[in-house]
């Protein structure tokens, strides 16, 4: 038996996205450029899934929908594009302590520009700290990213306050989130959330990899980061992945569909999870809000005493696969800053372990994986060197 709990990391195609895909591969295969009918129809079957995506986060217009390859190219189109088009006007930009490390190496590279950056703190939960927000804000500032969902502790952001926040300042300052944990799970609306810019990976909601869009609000003063031949979008030159984006769509359709059921479904099922874990296991702490402040998602707990690079390979062996807060894992460091973030120690980050569902996840599945964690737990404790300080 093998059980994928590390969804937030990416999601299996479902077999109706798939079909869609092998469509836009095998007989709908022109691209949109040319003057010939089959072209033609796809140029048009492009623009409707421009106005489909543009409806789901209200969007004004279509053509607010930029097809990329990803959130992480979205990202660096976003913050990239809008700090070098602004420039002028200001060299400041503020991004939160839990962004996704994307927006954090992009940050590092505008720095190498000559840009500012400002981190503003979360507090114990994950949540932003909206009133730190409020005092990092200067003249100078031209940007804010702030990311929808806390993609290791599964902290939901107050995007609504900081668009409010952000729109009561004496001059413009763009609003762009990373929203790839947060589209197609929850609903959001940019008009809402006065969001100018909103990055989405499609391989998150059981879409094909590689795909993705950004929202460019319209008037948003922006420059391309690649160059070539236009084709569908000169903000992103180059052939369109037709294919990829059509399942994208297929994907975000169903997502949309079974919204409010799996929902409350995974919301059940992570209460039960937490419950389970917090009675059964000793010497655990979950990293990250209760309740309606955290993606239902999302689980994330550190056990003590151990570590979880340690946990998560026998947990594989038992047929679950996780992903690791241990600093030392291949997989990358950002669980660790997590962590630390939230006011946890080097101990507690080396320690967790994120448990991240999709709308297919199963009690039985959930059942499984607890009693796995209690065998792997307990054994690895017993051989633990720091058993001693129990």
């Amino acid at each position: 038996m093998k059980i994928f709990l590390d969804n937030c990391r990416t999601t299996r195609v479902v077999p109706e996205v798939l079909e869609e895909i092998k469509k836009y591969m095998l007989e709908k295969f022109a691209r949109p450029d040319g003057l010939y009918e089959s072209a033609q129809e796809i140029y048009d079957e492009l623009v409707e899934a421009r106005k489909f995506f543009a409806k789901t986060i209200n969007a004004s217009f279509e053509d607010e929908i930029v097809f990329t390859s990803g959130a992480t190219e979205s990202n660096n189109l976003a913050l990239l594009g809008v700090a070098r088009a602004n420039r002028k006007k200001g060299n400041h930009i503020v991004i939160s302590a839990l962004e996704h490390g994307s927006v954090m190496s992009i940050a590092e590279a505008l720095k190498r520009e000559g840009f500012e950056i400002s981190v503003v703190p979360v507090d114990g939960e994950g949540i932003l700290r909206l009133d730190e927000l409020e005092k990092s804000l200067r003249p100078t500032t031209i940007l804010v990213s702030i990311i929808a969902v806390g993609h290791f502790v599964g902290s939901i952001m107050p995007l609504k306050e900081v668009g409010e926040i952000l729109s009561r300042q004496d001059h413009k300052i763009y609003f762009h989130t990373d929203a790839a944990e947060m589209y197609a799970k929850m609903p959001m609306d940019v008009q809402k959330m006065k969001i100018d810019l909103l990055s989405v990976s499609g391989h998150k909601f059981h879409g094909p990899k590689g795909v993705g869009f950004l929202y460019v609000r319209k008037g948003t003063k922006i420059e391309p980061i690649m160059f070539g031949a236009e084709a569908f979008d000169k903000r992103r030159p180059g052939g369109e992945n037709v294919p990829a984006i059509m399942g994208m769509r297929r994907a975000a359709e169903l997502a949309f569909e079974h919204l409010d059921e799996t929902y409350k479904k995974l919301r059940e099922l992570q209460n039960y999870f937490i419950s389970r874990v917090e009675n059964e296991i000793e010497h655990v702490v979950l990293n990250g809000p209760r309740g309606e402040k955290r993606t239902p998602y999302n689980v994330n707990f550190s056990f003590s005493f151990i570590e979880g690079e340690a946990i998560s390979l026998a947990l594989s062996m038992e047929g679950v696969e996780v992903a690791t807060g241990s600093a030392c894992a291949s997989e990358s460091l950002e669980p660790n800053y997590a962590i630390l973030a939230i006011g946890g120690d080097h101990e507690r980050a080396h320690g967790s372990i994120r448990f991240t569902f999709n709308r297919f996840t199963t009690k039985e599945e959930v059942d499984y994986t607890i009693e796995k964690l209690k065998k792997v737990v307990h054994w690895l404790r017993t051989i633990s060197p720091l058993k001693a300080e129990r």
